[in-house]
């Protein structure tokens, strides 16, 4: 290990190879060299790990030509960094086949023309790499102590990276989905999207992934705390694999900077103790001081506007402790933020035991101020964060109040979310959004025993039928209304003949009037529909006939 890696340009640059010729391999001088190893048998492939430069005589390359292309690609295999040859008794020319593969796989094959010790380059080469490592050794920790300082300082990631591109003069980024993302120098910007895209698809848990595009080179490391992932450490290298010293520079950069990620979390939480407050005395219309909760609040604006929106998440096997939910849920209100910040909203966030509640405020236009687009993107994007393994056992529903300017309307909202929640749970409405909720509206309001006698008033006597006939009138008055009155559309539905179908609508028009499809008889039927429809998941035990 090296702050600098010994290349195989750099061992052609010491003194013992000043005779030495390149004769094949141009393309792989940067081949990292780790050990020196001279070898003089065929069969080697338990002694070598990789990275070796090969010293021989060639007394191993006495052969017939088949066994000397299987000689080399054994080498090239095994990933040794390159061959060194010395010509003369046992082996006088380099034939063109060898050279011919070496240079199909960038393998340098370096000659000796004249005798030369390969005990003087050996003491060399390894009295080279054993003090590079001394000092990289000191190296790393004099600049894991420089870490430890600037992650407690003012900014200290940006800091980080600085000091990284000092060392190491390439690019770097550090993306997060839960924090300000920072970059250094300011030609990585260039890479930022990109770094993201592929962030947001990795499943992790692999320690560092090595990426490539056409001449682009990145290494990657996750930022672990508290068994998450926080963010990610990114490198843009000329090398497709970085040396040992720049990996456990990076490894000691990703413990401070999750340094700096934990105290911020902690100071989060308590910012977010101070909302859930803020916002519990809102949804319950308690009076508070506005200036006090100032800060959980964007500045006042004609064209500021905010909707109530609810997360109701539930853990319908039980798979998670106590514990293990509270983290989960605290991590899904750091996501949610940064999604809606990304978005343009100024969130205000609460969370609860299986409910996250936002207020989230936005700037529009007088005619825009519905702003679906947005919401509908933040709901794709927390949706697509559901992995399997970690949401396999937990129902997601989202529900989305009206648009409101006023914080005096917060408890409204808070009840016209919910109310979108349940009516999903009751499968009656599939929407988000309350306003989308149609006539159930009002009904929500009604008391039960008014919509019982409204709903008796106009199908009682059809459903009386079907209880004591086994008839299917009630669900065929439900999709011919659906249908707008199309016979064969309804028959299809039904799957009855069209026979049938006639005989079922001829009693339906002698309970309800032949012009039961015409206005306003045809509206008080479907609002009687929807009424018993709300009545059979809010209150089936009223309904008696």
């Amino acid at each position: 290990m090296s702050k600098h890696s010994l290349l195989v340009r750099d061992v052609l640059k010491r003194k013992h190879f000043k005779s030495a010729k390149l004769i094949a391999g141009q393309q792989g001088l940067n081949r990292q060299v780790l050990w020196t190893h001279i070898l003089e048998i065929k069969d080697f492939d338990t002694l070598i790990n990789g990275g070796e430069l090969i010293l021989t005589t060639g007394v191993g390359l006495q052969l017939e030509r088949e066994t000397q292309i299987a000689y080399l690609q054994n080498l090239i295999r095994n990933g040794a960094a390159a061959l060194c040859i010395e010509i003369g008794d046992y082996f006088d020319y380099v034939p063109v086949e060898l050279v011919a593969m070496a240079n199909a796989h960038d393998f340098p094959i370096i000659i000796f023309e004249e005798v030369v010790r390969f005990i003087d380059i050996t003491q060399d080469l390894h009295t080279y790499i054993i003090n590079q490592h001394q000092q990289a050794l000191t190296q790393l920790d004099i600049i894991s102590k420089t870490f430890m300082e600037l992650s407690l300082m003012p900014n200290g990631i940006l800091k980080i990276l600085q000091v990284l591109h000092q060392d190491t003069d390439a690019l770097f980024l550090f993306v997060s989905e839960d924090t300000k993302n920072f970059y250094y120098p300011m030609e990585a910007k260039k890479y930022l999207q990109l770094i993201e895209d592929h962030c947001q698809q990795l499943e992790l848990q692999e320690p560092i992934q090595l990426l490539s595009f056409d001449k682009d080179h990145f290494v990657i490391i996750p930022v672990n705390g508290l068994g998450q992932v926080w963010g990610y450490l990114c490198m843009h290298s000329l090398l497709p694999k970085p040396n040992d010293y720049t990996l456990l520079n990076l490894e000691r950069a990703t413990m401070s900077i999750a340094q700096i990620l934990m105290r911020n979390r902690m100071l989060q939480e308590r910012q977010q103790s101070r909302e859930d407050e803020f916002i519990l005395a809102l949804i319950q219309g308690e009076p508070i001081d506005l200036q006090y909760y100032q800060s959980y609040l964007p500045l006042e604006n004609r064209n500021l506007y905010y909707r109530v929106v609810v997360f109701n998440m539930l853990d319908n096997a039980n798979s998670f402790s106590e514990e293990d939910w509270q983290e989960i849920q605290l991590q899904n209100v750091m996501f949610v933020r940064s999604i809606l910040k990304k978005l343009g909203f100024f969130p205000t966030v609460s969370v609860r035991q299986h409910e996250i509640i936002i207020l989230a405020f936005y700037i529009a236009a007088d005619d825009m101020e519905e702003n679906r687009d947005s919401f509908n993107q933040a709901i794709q994007q927390i949706v697509a964060r559901k992995t399997p393994q970690l949401f396999e056992q937990i129902s997601l529903t989202f529900g989305i109040s009206n648009v409101y300017q006023s914080i005096n309307h917060v408890q409204k909202g808070y009840k016209e979310a919910k109310t979108t929640i349940q009516m999903q749970h009751n499968e009656l409405a599939s929407s988000i959004y309350h306003k989308d909720l149609g006539v159930y509206r009002l009904l929500l309001h009604q008391d039960h025993a008014a919509l019982l006698q409204y709903v008796k008033d106009y199908l009682q006597e059809i459903l009386l039928i079907d209880q004591k006939n086994g008839n299917d009138l009630y669900q065929t008055l439900c999709v011919y209304l659906a249908c707008n009155g199309a016979k064969n559309d309804t028959a299809e539905q039904l799957f009855i003949v069209r026979q049938t179908l006639y005989k079922r609508i001829e009693r339906l028009e002698n309970i309800l009037g032949a012009d039961f499809l015409q206005a306003p008889h045809r509206l008080n039927i479907e609002i009687a529909v929807k009424a018993y429809e709300l009545l059979k998941k809010t209150a089936p035990d009223i309904l008696r006939f």
